[in-house]
């Protein structure tokens, strides 16, 4: 990843990073511990287009499909995605009828991870990750959740089920971040499929303030 590039990745102010923290967990965790939870955070200069676009590029194994559902912005995904040349499926459902999913599954055994597109915090993040989380389980599919809003208490609400979340601002459009799994976000490392969206370079670039005092993951 070129230097110019590395410039889109940025270090959050403290109203942020705060507000990061409030949509993860209730929690009272300072951002500068946020690390301690398993868990990273990668801020960009940067609208949350960009953001998605590094997950897809780094995240998605190549060969493998994307099953995307919510409730809107579901094609949007699916587009990015095809840019990528990463294979997607659309089910756009309403929760009543999320467990459909299953039969897609069993139907489509290349799927590595399900996006969950949410367009409004509303409640219903939590009961369609409950719907879903033991076909997620069952698989070994990882769970992408791309947040149109502010959420609130992401991690809370589903159980630690969250692999990636990509999420913003409404009054802050050139801004935005990505919640990663550390265990996840390690096996990333070689595999954007562009340089210009290289999740694994943005996070280890990102690491440059952290120092070199690391406390153990105990939160």
């Amino acid at each position: 990843m070129s230097i110019i590039n590395l410039l889109n990745v940025g270090i959050a102010p403290d109203e942020l990073n705060n507000s990061i923290v409030s949509m993860w967990t209730r929690e009272s965790i300072r951002p500068v511990d946020f690390y301690r939870t398993g868990f990273e955070v990668i801020f960009y200069n940067h609208d949350r287009q960009h953001a998605l676009n590094s997950v897809l590029s780094s995240v998605i194994p190549e060969g493998k499909e994307i099953l995307i559902t919510g409730e809107d912005e579901l094609k949007n995904v699916a587009e990015k995605a095809d840019q990528f040349g990463i294979q997607s499926i659309i089910f756009q459902a309403e929760i009543d009828e999320i467990h459909l999913i299953e039969a897609l599954l069993n139907s489509h055994k290349g799927i590595s991870h399900l996006i969950l597109v949410v367009e409004q915090d509303d409640g219903k993040i939590e009961n369609y990750v409950r719907n879903i989380s033991p076909f997620l389980k069952h698989r070994g599919i990882g769970l992408i959740l791309y947040c149109l809003v502010p959420v609130q208490r992401v991690n809370d609400r589903t159980n630690g089920m969250v692999d990636f979340m990509i999420g913003g601002w409404e009054n802050i459009p050139d801004k935005s971040f990505i919640v990663a799994r550390r265990s996840k976000l390690v096996q990333t490392e070689g595999n954007a499929r562009t340089l210009t969206c290289d999740l694994y370079a943005s996070w280890q670039w990102s690491l440059r303030s952290r120092g070199t005092h690391i406390e153990p993951v105990e939160m």
